[in-house]
């Protein structure tokens, strides 16, 4: 039996493994990822703290904290490269962890805590978060720090003081992702409220000494980028990412199901154990009748509808209550005599069917790729290998009702994935993902004193590693032959989709080509 006080250090060893190992050895890849590394990059190599910008004009869709924390890990390591922009993901997604594990302990038990925070350390979309150059995880960190000490408060483990330590943090998620910092917790907490009818609990936010922190850790920094843009930052911050994305779709529109088909998928491979836990948790009155309990139900709503009400849908928007649907496992699990009983041996056989079905499509996908890629049956075999074996064990023991080892064989089954991952499988993926090749292809091929100009695309990808600051948008056929039309020599990165589109351009002008890409692009040199 493993000592409480070594929890926090075992969940510490658990994310670095997971979170840490090859953070640095794959390229940055599209989408994201590149616009992320060029925005630190130039504000690195011109000491900027202030205002982001990319390809020349300023970056309003995030604030600013992903950006310092990234420029701090160039700073110690002496340039910005692959492993410090992703490093304030994988770091923050360490206190993710923790600070479910505090929470869990805190108000379900400490063994709950500890299950709670292994299981979300090791599901598919935490684990993808936190090793991508990303704002999200870093985002969860300060959201989950926030409910943590609010909750403390509110449910009567603390005087009452500590809950200022809350709006610090709510402070840190709004420089790190905008006012959805703020709106959570307090979506979270106004649900829990009115569902409690504790009207106290206003007196208990101590909002007149926590609005002036919450401001004073916020408002610095937003009245100097307003200044330093003369006002045009927040605006567009507040009117095109707030506003217009969640009311008008401004990018990535899905259907109120949306969420339906993603959470299932994110919280993998944990999600199969979550189907007979509600079903033992029957009758739910009973279950939530824990106050803590009712808090995290709140939570999870909260947050779901909020984001299934926006027309904007992401799957990556749900991060936030993951860590609910890993305390009402984990909460089960712990909880003693769960492995007794019919719902026991139902839990059993459905999850261990899971892991049966995954240990026979292991088996399938070599055949499948020789077939469709042989290319890629060498790189996958290794990962195939451990999801074959390992879903194998995980089936065995749990057919043998030993849950614990179970438990363990998933986090090493997920341990060995993810070495696997970034050993083998990344390596191969950055044939088709990364720009690096082309983009020096770029650098290589088109003077620094030439212009180049790129056809209707905004993600930035080729500037990082074609270290161009600057590569002008051609926004329509219409721009294009205007350019063409006055004669100057210049260069054009255009995709192949696009080429039909554009009779002006001729294919004798393409100098260069990325074959690799899902859609090709083209390198055009046009003169005079």
């Amino acid at each position: 039996m493993i000592r409480q006080n070594y929890f926090p250090f075992i969940l510490v060893i658990l994310s670095s493994l997971l979170f840490f190992f090859a953070l640095g050895s794959r390229d940055f890849w599209a989408p994201v990822e590149p616009r992320y590394a060029e925005i630190v990059r130039v504000m690195f190599s011109k000491g900027e703290w202030i205002v982001p910008t990319v390809n020349g004009g300023i970056y309003t869709d995030k604030p600013i904290l992903f950006f310092w924390l990234a420029l701090i890990a160039a700073k110690l390591l002496g340039g910005v490269s692959e492993w410090s922009v992703r490093f304030p993901a994988a770091l923050c997604g360490i206190g993710f962890i923790l600070s479910t594990y505090f929470f869990g302990r805190d108000f379900f038990g400490a063994r709950t805590g500890f299950i709670a925070a292994a299981i979300l350390a090791t599901s598919g979309r935490v684990v993808w978060e936190a090793r991508w150059a990303h704002v999200d995880m870093v985002f969860c960190c300060w959201f989950l720090l926030s409910v943590y000490f609010a909750a403390r408060t509110f449910l009567g483990k603390d005087d009452g003081y500590r809950i200022l330590y809350a709006y610090v943090f709510m402070g840190f998620a709004v420089l790190t992702k905008g006012l959805i910092g703020v709106v959570l917790p307090g979506l979270v907490f106004g649900l829990f409220m009115i569902l409690r009818r504790d009207w106290r609990m206003i007196a208990a936010a101590k909002l007149h000494l926590g609005i002036p922190i919450f401001l004073l850790v916020t408002v610095p920094w937003f009245y100097l980028v307003q200044q330093a843009t003369d006002g045009h930052w927040l605006s567009e911050f507040i009117y095109v990412h707030h506003l217009k994305r969640y009311v008008a779709g401004a990018g990535h529109r899905q259907p109120v199901y949306y969420y339906l088909s993603t959470l299932p998928a994110d919280f993998l491979p944990w999600t199969i154990f979550a189907i007979p836990v509600l079903i033992a948790r029957w009758p739910y009155r009973q279950a939530l009748k824990h106050a803590a309990s009712q808090l995290c139900l709140c939570w999870f709503l909260a947050i779901l509808l909020f984001f299934t009400i926006s027309d904007t849908k992401r799957d990556l928007y749900l991060l936030p209550l993951l860590p609910t649907v890993a305390l009402l496992i984990a909460s089960h699990w712990a909880s003693p005599g769960d492995e007794r009983g019919a719902p026991g041996a139902y839990r059993r056989w459905l999850t261990a069917g899971f892991f049966v079905l995954l240990t026979l499509g292991a088996f399938l996908v070599p055949a499948a790729l020789w077939w469709r890629r042989p290319d890629a049956l060498l790189p996958l075999l290794p990962a195939i290998l451990v999801l074959m074996i390992g879903s194998a064990l995980v089936a065995t023991y749990l057919l043998r009702r030993q849950l614990s080892v179970a438990l363990t064989a998933i986090v090493a089954l997920m341990i060995l994935s993810v070495f696997a991952a970034a050993l083998w499988i990344f390596p191969y993926l950055e044939n088709f993902k990364s720009p690096r090749a082309f983009a020096l292809e770029i650098k290589r091929l088109v003077p620094v004193s030439v212009p180049l100009y790129i056809y209707a695309d905004t993600m930035h990808n080729f500037n990082y590693y074609a270290e161009r600051e600057l590569i002008p948008v051609l926004t329509s056929p219409v721009v294009l032959e205007k350019l063409l039309r006055t004669g100057q020599s210049g260069f054009l990165l255009v995709r192949e989709r696009d080429f039909a589109r554009l009779p002006m351009l001729s294919r004798t002008w393409v100098i260069a080509s990325d074959r690799e890409a899902g859609m090709p692009w083209h390198l055009v040199e046009f003169k005079r």
